[in-house]
């Protein structure tokens, strides 16, 4: 999926208490997913140097944003846009 939706409303509300550095890190954990379409790896390291950040920022976010699965890290947001996409 090389296109998603993005209301920025929504996305100031449930980011307003990020620092730069994690809204940086949650938005290019959400273009990973995007571009995957299947759930983020468990390797929090491998998922970090993927997208340029520091892994300590990618587990705060991922915790945050994210609910660990037997699959990896999943986003409920995300799997319902590729599901519309898919559709």
């Amino acid at each position: 999926m090389h296109y998603f939706p993005f209301n920025i409303s929504d996305y100031r509300s449930s980011t307003a208490h990020l620092t730069n550095e994690e809204d940086l890190a949650y938005r290019r954990l959400i273009e990973m997913y995007y571009d995957l379409e299947t759930p983020l790896p468990v390797e929090t390291q491998w998922v970090a140097r993927r997208i340029r950040v520091a892994e300590k920022l990618v587990s705060i976010i991922l915790d945050d944003f994210f609910t660990l699965t037997d699959h990896g890290w999943v986003h409920a947001r995300c799997d319902a846009e590729i599901a519309r996409y898919h559709s």
